[in-house]
Parts: C-alpha cells; sequence; structure tokens
C-alpha cells in the first residue's frame, strides 16, 4: 500500500486530525510496506500517473513529479 501525507498551501504537511484537505495540491506518498519496496521501485517513474482510492472508491488523480528515498520511510510521530 502507499498511504498520502497531504500538503497545505505552503508546502507543509497536514498534521491535524480533521484539517481540510485541499481539493487539488502536493502530497508526500509513502510505501507503508517494507516487502513492496522493490516491486514499486521498478514501477514507479516520473510522470507516472495514478488513483487514489478509498476502498474501491477512487478519491485522488495523482501525477509522480519527485521520487526521493524509495527504499526507505523514516519513522514520524504525527501529531495527535
Amino acid at each position: 500500500m502507499i498511504w498520502p501525507e497531504f500538503m497545505d498551501e505552503n508546502g507543509q504537511v497536514i498534521t491535524q486530525k480533521n484539517s481540510p484537505v485541499p481539493t487539488s495540491g502536493k502530497a508526500k506518498m509513502w510505501i507503508i510496506n517494507d516487502a513492496l519496496r522493490k516491486y514499486h521501485k521498478d514501477k514507479i517513474k516520473i510522470g507516472m500517473k495514478g488513483n487514489g482510492h478509498e476502498g474501491g472508491t477512487v478519491v485522488a488523480k495523482y501525477v509522480v513529479s519527485k521520487i526521493v528515498g524509495l527504499m526507505t520511510n523514516p519513522i514520524k510521530e504525527i501529531e495527535k
């Protein structure tokens, strides 16, 4: 799975629960299953288009603009 961290209009990650997410903007995307990193490494390319899902429903469309640290994820405490 790949999970998003949505960013506000200033490029800061939105960390507060129940904060609205802009209808258009940027997000950092994280591969949360270490076992799938190698699979995604061979698939993800700059310019690639994809969809974000909630269950079976498409809720977002995206274009990959940058790839950083594909084989690692920093551990981060999300503000509660």
